[in-house]
This record gives structure tokens, sequence and C-alpha cells, in this order.
């Protein structure tokens, strides 16, 4: 049901009706965190697969990209965090590896994750790890909201 309340949402999908259009805004892809002391730590970029087997530390709601590591990181365990800040302190004093994104990595949340020099953070180059965002709005909000999305472009994290 369409109830169009919102003036723009965010989504992985183009979405093109009668009444709603979409504009690509950019990709957001993983990293990892990985403690220092793994051996992996030292390689400058990583696939999927070679995280296999670790456990890592998970905030709940992270959308689309749930199916993503779970499907392509084979026997990892994900223990999945409701609260941020928990998810957060758990990261800074453990040695669990954790994932954060292009639009996360300079966030202080992210940063204090990393701790103190104790983690390294990894690129995933993976052609499963990438995901379109586009902003999808109302045509008839298109004056409004095209602005505001290539201000979001221009400054897209890459």
């Amino acid at each position: 049901m369409q109830n169009f309340k919102e003036k723009l949402i965010f989504t992985n999908q183009e979405i093109v009706t009668d009444d709603i259009e979409s504009m690509y805004v950019g990709i957001e892809y993983l990293g990892v965190g990985l403690d220092s002391f793994n051996p992996l730590s030292q390689q400058k970029r990583l696939k999927f697969k070679d995280l296999a087997g670790l456990s890592f530390i998970v905030v709940q709601d992270i959308g689309p990209w749930r199916q993503v590591v779970e499907d392509n990181i084979p026997d990892a365990s994900f223990l999945y965090q409701e609260n941020l800040s928990a998810m957060s302190k758990i990261s800074e004093y453990s040695n669990f590896p954790f994932f954060f994104s292009n639009l996360s990595q300079e966030a202080p949340t992210t940063i204090n994750r990393f701790g103190k020099g104790n983690r390294n953070a990894l690129q995933i180059d993976d052609p499963q790890n990438k995901m379109v965002f586009y902003g999808t709005y109302l045509k008839r909000e298109r004056p409004v909201v095209q602005p505001i999305l290539k201000e979001i472009v221009k400054d897209w994290p890459k």
C-alpha cells in the first residue's frame, strides 16, 4: 500500500512508476575490522571466503547486508547485537571481527570500535560486496528532492 507520506526514501533498487522515480546516489561496500594479531589482518584486501569460520559481532539491523554476509562467508558465526552502544563496547574490548561500510567508516562510533590501534581495517574485494543505492521520491517532489540528492551524491564516500 502506498500512502505517499515520505518525501524521500533510500532503496537498494531503482523504482519507477507513474508517480515515483529513483535517482542513483552511490555504492556502499563493506570493510572488516580485524584484530591485529589475526594473520588475515596483514593483508590489504580480502574476499568474503577468506573470512570463513570466524565469529563476527554485527549490528542487528544491517538490512540487505545480512543476507550477503551470511551467504558469502562460509561457516561463520554472526553475533547480532540490537544495542549499538553495547556492540561498540564489545567491539572495543574484544577481538571479534566487525563490519563497517564506506558510509560509516568515519563515524565516531566506528572509529571507537577500532580501539587503541589493536585493529586493522581491511577492504573486502569481492564481487558480492556492492550495494547500489537510490534516492526514491514522488515525481511531484522532484524540484525539492533532486537538489538534496545531488548534494548527497557529491559527498558520497568512496
